[in-house]
C-alpha cells in the first residue's frame, strides 16, 4: 500500500472516531476515542513528513541528474616551501550546504565540485599535478565567494613553478632550448647576447635597469674602438 493510500484511510478513520467523539458520553469511551484520534493524527502527520522528504530527496536526484556542468580553467596560484595553493572565485558559494561541496585528492591530482549552485555544477579537476602531494595533509576551505585549496608538497622546499605536470615540462623544453642556443659554441658573441635577452626578458625592474646600463656601457665602448 502506497503512503497515500495509507493516508486516505488513516484520515477516513479519523473522521468516524471524530463522529462517535461527538456522541460518546461515558467517561471512559471518551477517554478512548480520544486517544486513538490522537495516535492516528500522529500517524498521519509521520507519514505525511516521510512522504516529504521522499519527493525532496527525489527532486534534488532529477535536478543533479539534469544540471549543467562547467569546467572551471580559470584560478589563481601560489607556493610556499610546503603547500601549493589554488583560488577559485565562485559567488555566493559561502551558501551552500556541506553535502553540495566535495573536494578529493590522490598524490597527483585534484577535484572540486559544488553542485547545484546558480543553476549548475562547478567543476575544477586538476589531473596530473607538476610533482606529487600528500591527500590526506591537504585541504580545501570555503571563504565568502572564493575557495582555496591547499595542496600538501610531497616534497617540502621544492620549487614547483608550474601547477600541471604539462605546464612544467613545456617550461623544462623550452629552458632546455634556450640554454642550448645561449651557449652555441659557433657564434660566442650571439650566445652572450641571447643569454642577455633571456635575463631581460624573465628579470625583475632592476635586473633590466643593469642589463640596460650594461648594453649602453657596452654599445660606447664599441664605438670607442673597444669589445665586449
Amino acid at each position: 500500500m502506497t503512503s497515500d493510500s495509507l493516508i486516505e484511510n488513516l484520515s477516513a478513520d479519523l473522521q468516524e472516531f471524530e463522529l462517535l467523539m461527538q456522541t460518546a458520553t461515558r467517561p471512559n469511551v471518551k477517554d478512548f476515542l480520544h486517544n486513538k484520534l490522537s495516535e492516528i493524527k500522529v500517524n498521519i502527520e509521520k507519514l505525511e513528513k516521510a512522504k516529504l522528504a521522499s519527493q525532496t530527496q527525489t527532486d534534488e536526484v532529477a535536478v543533479k541528474s539534469t544540471l549543467y556542468t562547467t569546467k572551471i580553467s580559470q584560478y589563481g596560484w601560489d607556493e610556499s616551501s610546503k603547500f601549493v595553493r589554488l583560488y577559485v572565485t565562485i559567488p555566493q558559494i559561502e551558501n551552500l550546504r556541506e553535502d553540495q561541496i566535495s573536494c578529493e585528492f590522490t598524490s597527483t591530482s585534484v577535484k572540486f565540485i559544488a553542485q547545484n549552485h546558480l543553476n549548475k555544477n562547478h567543476l575544477l579537476q586538476i589531473v596530473g599535478l607538476a610533482y606529487s602531494i600528500v591527500p590526506k595533509e591537504s585541504t580545501c576551505k570555503i571563504k565568502s565567494g572564493n575557495v582555496v585549496i591547499s595542496m600538501k608538497k610531497d616534497k617540502e622546499g621544492r620549487t614547483w613553478g608550474n601547477v600541471t605536470a604539462v605546464e612544467r615540462k613545456e617550461k623544462e623544453a623550452k629552458d632546455s632550448k634556450l640554454n642550448s642556443k645561449d651557449m652555441d659554441s659557433s657564434d660566442p658573441q650571439a650566445g652572450i647576447m641571447n643569454l642577455m635577452k633571456k635575463m631581460y626578458d624573465e628579470g625583475d625592474d632592476d635586473m633590466k635597469r643593469m642589463i640596460k646600463k650594461t648594453w649602453y656601457e657596452s654599445q660606447q665602448k664599441q664605438k670607442e674602438g673597444g669589445g665586449l
